[in-house]
């Protein structure tokens, strides 16, 4: 019976805490890995940061919605048979959309998140200012684990789904591109 009250009173105090917590920001930083594209893109640095407010909790389920705003810096791309041989370009994501925390009051987070939105992607090395605007949609999951009342580090991965970037050639297929990071966030 002792320890059953002792659970109970530990439950409490996080589902407590975490109740008045109805936002909170991510600010992380890792790495752009593009799969499955025509031809081979380096990684490169990525970061990225994510507001999320919440809609709707019930005990062990949280919705919010979220706007995550993520980019990536010098990707360079091997074309053979192009006059710019290592195009390099940067990537801006966003892409509003729902973020599901499973148990949201216990130390470690877990949660998926879908959104769609726009793609920008702009050359680097070229004087032209190329850039390229495309749909993109964005899929992913992650981990946060409470350190402090309000802080906590994140862990998370995202696939972006969009078009691809015009490198002096046209890509025709569409392309994933996954991010994947890891930082702070701050409940508020």
């Amino acid at each position: 019976m002792k320890m059953f009250f002792l659970v109970f009173a530990a439950i409490s105090v996080f589902t407590l805490s975490a109740s008045a917590q109805k936002n909170d920001i991510g600010i992380t930083a890792g790495g752009y890995f593009p799969l499955k594209t025509q031809y081979h893109i380096n990684t490169s640095f990525a970061i990225g940061g994510a507001f999320a407010h919440r809609i709707a909790s019930v005990p062990l389920l949280s919705l919010y919605i979220e706007v995550p705003v993520y980019g990536t810096f010098n990707s360079t791309a091997d074309i053979t048979g192009s006059t710019l041989t290592r195009p390099k370009y940067s990537a801006l994501f966003v892409t509003p959309g729902l973020k599901l925390k499973f148990a949201p009051s216990f130390p470690i987070t877990p949660y998926v998140v879908f959104g769609g939105g726009l793609a920008h992607f702009s050359k680097s090395n070229v004087t032209t200012g190329d850039s390229t605007n495309t749909g993109t949609f964005d899929v992913g999951g992650g981990l946060d684990f409470k350190i402090a009342p309000y802080v906590g580090i994140r862990t998370e991965v995202r696939d972006y789904y969009s078009g691809s970037p015009n490198l002096t050639v046209n890509f025709t297929d569409r392309q994933h591109q996954l991010i994947a990071t890891a930082g702070l966030v701050f409940r508020f």
